[in-house]
């Protein structure tokens, strides 16, 4: 059978981890290679190189017909009842997993123990300030025992068109200087207070490593409602999403 040409349309975080159990999945079911398709854009490297690069079954970058990821011919719909088993079976494969897969290996820290994460940033929507504020303030009282701390980026994060929100909440600050570090914390922290973002989808991943992580996603209720309506795209059981 032909290799398959990979590539996500969009180079978000989001948008590339989306499709991480392909590679695997298509060699196990039906023995086939996948490459990265050569010209494909990232955000930002770091992303190329946790989703992919440390993917043992990427085989490369290689020219080619696109043929895998969300490829104008694939019209994403509900077919299997979870985000990612949708894609898998969209590409005609059976239907294996839930979850997004991280290959690297994190390197797990008590010292993050009892830290919940805030990363107020995003880039696909706007978010009200207010309803923001409140909603932590409601997590802060929830998790009283718990030291709540604002993730900030070394890095430029915008997206291509150069957005990128960021909504300070005045917490103390750790600087997030990549996105392994990022990830690292993420498998060692206690919880995770995110918005509709990158962040938030690898921390579905990241459960496999932390099991005991509470990963809180907020999203506005008519952003929620579109994901759902659309068959649960960007949508993981194993994250709690509150509407506000």
């Amino acid at each position: 059978m032909s290799d398959v040409i990979l590539a996500a349309w969009h180079g978000g975080l989001g948008d590339n981890i989306q499709f991480s159990t392909l590679p695997e999945e298509f060699y196990k079911q039906q023995g086939r290679e996948t490459y990265l398709k050569d010209g494909s854009s990232f955000r930002n490297e770091g992303i190329y190189e946790l989703i992919w690069k440390h993917n043992p079954y990427i085989k490369g970058i290689k020219e080619g017909e696109w043929n895998a990821g969300d490829i104008p011919e694939i019209e994403y719909s509900n077919v299997a009842g979870t985000c990612i088993a949708n894609w898998e079976k969209l590409h005609g494969l059976q239907p294996t997993n839930k979850y997004p897969k991280i290959y690297y290996k994190p390197k797990v820290s008590s010292e993050y123990s009892g830290v919940y994460l805030v990363d107020f940033t995003c880039i696909s929507i706007d978010y009200d300030t207010e309803k923001l504020i409140n909603k932590l303030k409601q997590l802060q009282s929830e998790y009283s025992d718990m030291k709540f701390v604002e993730v900030t980026f070394s890095e430029d994060l915008s997206g291509d068109d150069g957005k990128y929100n960021q909504y300070d909440m005045n917490l103390e600050k750790l600087v997030i200087n990549n996105i392994f570090d990022y990830y690292d914390i993420i498998c060692s922290c206690s919880g995770l207070v995110a918005l509709s973002s990158g962040a938030s989808h690898m921390s579905s991943a990241a459960k496999e490593h932390n099991k005991s992580l509470n990963s809180i996603c907020i999203m506005e209720e008519s952003w929620y409602n579109y994901h759902v309506n659309k068959g649960n795209l960007f949508i993981f059981d194993n994250i709690d999403y509150q509407v506000i």
